[in-house]
């Protein structure tokens, strides 16, 4: 009998040695991998309320115009005396009707299809395709903004050239985004308006995004690369919809540096001035607030090639995962078993 009883220990002992061995890799493997991915966005997401309007103003150089959230209610408007008041949104139809005084020629007996006609149809095509509101030229005459730091005015686009390239540009950008994303986030209550604009009356501004919980413009100013002001400004607007649905980025300031403050900006962390794919941000501007860090890093992710920031498991590239695994779960249009286009350099 003892012999029994040892032989059966001895047994035992072996799969508990084995067991033992198993959940050691095992342990091994969560630390390493864990290291990379160990923010749920499930858990950042939490039910929130609210209509704070919030204006983001990009420049070239990434300096700070305007703070990333200030309540001042809807803050562009067209109006004929160049005023601004708070009537603004635009409202985003999915046509806009002709106006009357406009040069547009669309008789159905012309012969010659003009490049007005031309650019007509493109925009109704995009507003049809995407759900997105386009205005450019005479109807952007005197759209401005008003911000904390005081009011930015905007140069309409008057060539038919310019703007038929503006609206091509649009199109475009708009083709590398899940199919139905903008028109889910305007089914859930944000609208969007494109506004193709010339120029600000601050030349260094690329684009500003107006936005609430019930409608956003997106002004791009044509004086400056379009894709990439499309790009940051656009994900401006999709984070508007991710905190409409709950998201709240709780635990991103983990990404910075101990002691790191929004808005003091240290040259030596951004990627753009070092090139070291250990950045903790990919330029200054990044710096400024979380939502300006997560829009400058979508701008990367969505980039025509990589930067080395982005390589597996920098802290760039567990922003971009986590913003990425964020949008997944949010949007129902946006698959978690598909690569989408910002996320192609990720995996």
């Amino acid at each position: 009998m003892p012999g029994i009883v040892k032989k059966d220990l001895t047994y035992y002992a072996k799969i508990l040695f084995f067991i033992s061995i198993a959940l050691l890799f095992y342990g091994i493997i969560l630390s390493v991998y864990g290291n990379y991915r160990y923010i749920d966005p499930v858990k950042d997401v939490t039910v929130v309320d609210g209509t704070d309007s919030t204006i983001s103003v990009t420049t070239v150089d990434g300096t700070v115009i305007v703070p990333d959230s200030s309540e001042v209610g809807s803050t562009g408007n067209v109006s004929e005396s160049g005023n601004t008041s708070n009537t603004f949104p635009i409202p985003s139809t999915d046509d806009y009707p002709v106006d009357s005084n406009s040069n547009r020629n669309t008789s159905v007996d012309s012969n010659i299809t003009t490049l007005d006609v031309i650019n007509s149809n493109l925009r109704d095509e995009i507003q049809s395709d995407f759900g997105v509101a386009v205005r450019y030229g005479d109807e952007t005459t005197n759209y401005s903004i008003n911000t904390t730091s005081g009011t930015i005015m905007t140069t309409p686009i008057l060539n038919d050239n310019e703007v038929n390239k503006q609206l091509n540009y649009l199109k475009k950008v708009l083709n590398l985004y899940p199919k139905g994303m903008f028109q889910e986030i305007k089914s859930g209550g944000i609208p969007l308006t494109v506004l193709l604009i010339n120029n600000y009356s601050d030349d260094s501004i690329t684009g500003i995004t107006d936005s609430s919980y019930t409608y956003a413009n997106i002004s791009i100013a044509a004086v400056h690369p379009f894709e990439e002001s499309f790009y940051h400004e656009s994900y401006h607007y999709i984070e508007r919809f991710l905190m409409k649905r709950g998201a709240t980025f709780n635990s991103w300031d983990s990404f910075n540096p101990v002691g790191f403050s929004w808005g003091t900006v240290y040259n030596d962390y951004s990627f753009v001035n070092t090139f070291s794919e250990d950045s903790f941000f990919v330029n200054n501007y990044a710096q400024t607030s979380g939502a300006e860090d997560r829009a400058s890093t979508f701008e990367f992710m969505m980039a025509n090639s990589k930067a080395s920031c982005l390589n597996y498991g920098t802290t760039i590239w567990k922003k971009a995962d986590y913003m990425a695994r964020t949008i997944d779960y949010v949007f129902n249009t946006v698959n978690s078993n598909t690569i989408e286009y910002w996320e192609r350099f990720l995996y």
